[in-house]
């Protein structure tokens, strides 16, 4: 029987609550940064991430948070649990976040992680059962519209690699996890890579060449490079590298996919947006299940004060804001796509209330608390 333990942390809304966690047995994961245990509520799967490398995991903890946090508001599910989402908004192929605390000697986040890392799959023998054409077919399409749902929120992974892609062989569900180095399309893009530089690249090692090298601004298509080798990993001959040092497309041994991956290791202002890659694999995301726009909420005051001004004093025209800011891109597709897979229904104890309260982002990790 798994060991149940208390867990008190942060919703997302910013309310404490408190929930009794079956635990799962073994060990946790420990790397540098991250200690991970797993556990089940309400019959989803957790995973509770503490930072123990010191400040700068701290940093990417909280990182991660906020982008949760961003990715939870923008479909307007911020203020409910999973199993109270009806019809169900947020994608599957998105890790989802529960909760945090940050104010404790050990901070943490809980988020929703189906699956094994691929990584895992590699070392227990079944990364072959991907090979079969409608595996890898559900494979790619799930990564792709994950990635297109990253690319209207305006964020980008920059870290698709095999122990943050998880794939469930039962449900056919793919789903990107681990937002700790995410970042902002358009920010200043710094290196995050394993090798210094693309010459030193292996067959594990995704990180496009912009993202080894550094420089210039986060652009979407980072991410597009990384899934390819993500696709290719899982194949009956898995990634291999070509004279050139890139992803060689053709050893996979499966002819359909030159044109799935056609570009994708090109150069970033060449390569396709995800949106793209998802076509060419017969798939489309139906406006309904894309992110609301960002608006501005106070855009609409701020025209009206200008227009104000500017008929009071003509001569101020040029300083006021003459046209909206641009809507929404269009949809990709007005076909509806199919529901994800997903658990069955909650069981378990009911759904634990925590007061309502007004949003905040997560504080800071208080300095020298150790």
């Amino acid at each position: 029987m798994a060991d149940v333990e208390s867990l008190s942390f942060c919703r997302p809304d910013g309310s404490r609550v408190e929930w009794e966690v079956e635990m799962a047995p073994g060990p946790a994961d420990e790397t540098r940064n991250f200690r991970t245990r797993h556990g089940r509520y309400q019959n989803f799967p957790l995973a509770i991430r503490y930072a123990i490398g010191g400040e700068s995991a701290e940093f990417a903890l909280e990182n991660a948070i906020a982008m949760g946090l961003r990715m939870l508001r923008r479909f307007d599910v911020d203020r409910m649990w999973p199993w109270e989402e009806k019809p169900r908004r947020y994608p599957w192929e998105l890790s989802r976040l529960v909760g945090y605390d940050v104010d404790c000697d050990q901070p943490f986040v809980i988020t929703i992680e189906f699956g094994m890392p691929l990584a895992g799959l590699r070392s227990s023998g079944t990364a072959g059962s991907l090979s079969s054409p409608d595996d890898l077919r559900a494979f790619a399409s799930g990564l792709a519209r994950g990635l297109v749902v990253l690319d209207r929120l305006g964020v980008v992974h920059r870290q698709v690699r095999d122990n943050t892609v998880h794939w469930d062989a039962r449900s056919r569900l793919v789903q990107i996890n681990r937002f700790e180095y995410a970042r902002r399309v358009g920010e200043p893009r710094g290196r995050l890579a394993q090798v210094r530089v693309p010459g030193e690249r292996t067959a594990r090692d995704w990180e496009a060449p912009e993202q080894i090298s550094g420089g210039g601004l986060v652009d979407a298509r980072d991410d597009v490079f990384s899934v390819g080798c993500a696709i290719l990993s899982v194949t009956a001959h898995g990634l291999r590298l070509g004279t050139d040092g890139l992803p060689d497309i053709a050893a996979s041994g499966i002819p359909s996919l030159a044109n799935v991956l056609r570009g994708v290791f090109s150069p970033v202002a060449s390569r396709p947006e995800a949106a793209e890659l998802l076509g060419r694999l017969g798939n489309a995301i139906a406006p309904g299940d894309l992110p609301r726009p960002e608006t501005d909420g106070f855009g609409e005051g701020r025209a009206e004060y200008d227009r104000i001004v500017v008929s009071k004093n003509p001569s101020w025209s040029a300083f006021a804001v003459s046209e909206p800011p641009p809507g929404p891109r269009p949809p990709v597709s007005p076909e509806p796509s199919s529901p994800g897979p997903g658990p069955s229904g909650p069981s378990g104890p009911s759904a634990p209330v925590g007061p309502t309260g007004p949003q905040r982002r997560p504080r800071r990790a208080r300095r020298g608390r150790r």
